[in-house]
Parts: structure tokens; sequence; C-alpha cells
């Protein structure tokens, strides 16, 4: 846990620093965008990445910290995406109110945009190998692409209105949702931990193992989204994995991915322990 807080105080310390802008940006843009980022967080994404640079035999923060940041702002990105009318049609987002509700839906439209591409000069400006950057960065934009993240969101709206996710409980409905969460999660999960390791120096036959651990770990923390979610009012109509599948399934999946998370990333080595110790966290947690 000391490490935990550890991590976040060094990656809310770079997001505050990356969101001071100059004035060639708008005023009311900059104040959405640090109003969407500043807010309450888990960091985990840019956690995991640190971690695994860590673990990879990174020692340079500074090639790595631009990337954590980054990473939370391609995060805050889809969340204001997500809670849009067009979307989730969500009215508040971390206890306060969604971005589109604290000023307008344009202004959100846009705070969410500057975020993405922000997020990518970042990553060039960052210091270190050009290699390690550019293989990184590839690992990114290929999860929250149409392949990854925005594939895994079309898939969700588009199955949601056609209604198909609501009226069965069989196999198929289990697959969709759970490749849809696969896409629209686990993808970007499991590229923080390997951009991360890329970063630090990881061989291509560990960022294989990496990916693998971090899918295992992404599709545990949707899942355990599902299960803190449900009963919620705000989750009334909507398909998860426990509306699909029911709580016990649901938990148990949860248990066999935590596993298979902690097995992977134990097996690669003692650096790998903090990195080990997370899904047994996630599993717990109760927020």
């Amino acid at each position: 846990m000391l490490v935990i807080e550890a991590d976040r105080r060094l990656i809310d310390a770079e997001l505050r620093q990356a969101l001071r802008f100059g004035r060639d940006v708008p005023a009311r843009l900059a104040l959405a965008m640090r109003y969407a980022v500043l807010g309450p967080g888990k960091r985990v994404r840019p956690m995991l990445a640190l971690e695994a640079f860590r673990a990879a035999g990174g020692r340079d923060l500074a090639a790595v910290l631009p990337f954590c940041a980054g990473i939370e702002l391609i995060h805050t990105f889809s969340l204001i995406h997500d809670d849009l009318p067009s979307m989730d049609n969500d009215d508040l987002r971390r206890g306060r109110p969604s971005l589109h509700r604290k000023f307008d839906e344009g202004t959100a439209i846009l705070a969410a945009d500057g975020l993405f591409a922000y997020a990518f000069e970042l990553f060039a400006l960052a210091p270190g190998p050009a290699e390690r950057r550019l293989a990184a960065i590839r690992v990114i934009g290929r999860a929250v692409g149409p392949s990854g993240m925005t594939g895994g969101q079309m898939l969700d709206i588009s199955l949601e209105s056609r209604g198909e996710r609501r009226e069965a409980r069989g196999e198929s409905a289990r697959s969709r949702v759970l490749e849809t969460q696969r896409k629209k999660t686990a993808e970007f999960i499991a590229a923080a931990v390997v951009a991360g390791a890329i970063l630090g120096g990881a061989a291509t036959a560990a960022q294989r193992k990496l990916r693998r651990a971090g899918l295992a770990l992404g599709m545990l923390f949707q899942m355990t989204d599902d299960l803190l979610d449900s009963g919620q009012a705000s989750e009334a109509g909507r398909t998860t994995m426990v509306s699909t599948c029911g709580r016990a399934r649901t938990e148990g999946r949860a248990e066999s991915e935590a596993k298979k998370a902690e097995r992977l990333f134990n097996g690669m080595g003692v650096e790998y322990r903090p990195l080990a110790a997370l899904p047994e966290l996630i599993l717990r947690r109760k927020s």
C-alpha cells in the first residue's frame, strides 16, 4: 500500500505539471481538462506502467512519468466520452458532476479531444531511447484504436441499440460481453503494463507474457466494477457481466482472472512482485 500511495503522488505531481497550460490554450478548455483529470482517481493504469518500468529494469523515472501522465489523460478522455448523452448519459463521475454537466456538452467533447491529442505529445517529448518510445506508443495506440477501446465502445453502443444484450443470458450473450469488455477495458490496461515494461527495457518474450497478465488484470478490473455497480439505479437496463452471467458466476470468473494475473506476474521473477500483489487488491476493492 505504501508503494501505491507513493506512486500515486508521483503521478499526480506529473499530471499537475502537465496541465499547467499557457495563454495559448483557451481558459475554459484548460479549466475543463484540469477538472476532468485532477479530481478523485485511482491512477491504476499509470501506476501499472510505472511498476512495470521498474520491474523491467528502468531507473530514470523521467523516461516513464510522461507516459504515466499521458496514459491517465487517455483514460480520462474515455470516461468523458462514456458519460456523454450519446453514450451512457451519466450525470456523475467519481462523485462529482460529469464534465458535460459541469460545463456543457461541446466543452466536454473538446476537452476529451484535447486530452487525447496532448497525451501523444507527452509521449513524443519524453526522454529516453527513441526506439523504446516508438514501441510503447504503438502498443498504446493500438489498444485505444479501432481494434481496442474505440472498437469496444462501438460494440457496446451498437449491441445496446439493437437490444441484443438485454435479451439473453446464454453463451452468445456472454461472449459478446466478454469481447466488448476486453476491447473497451482490458486492452488498455494490458497496454499500460507492456508500455511501461518496454520503456524499462523488457525483452520481446517478457512483453508477450506481460500482455497476458495485463489482459487478465483488465478483465478482473472490469468484473469488479460490474460487481460494485450491481444494483445501483444508474445501472438499470445496462448489460454487464453480472446482468448477463449472474453475480455468483461473475465473482467466480473474477477470482479466476485474479489468480491468473498473479501467477503470470509471479512467473516473471521477484522484480514483478509489486505487480503480482495488485490482483488481490483489485479483487477485494470496495470502490
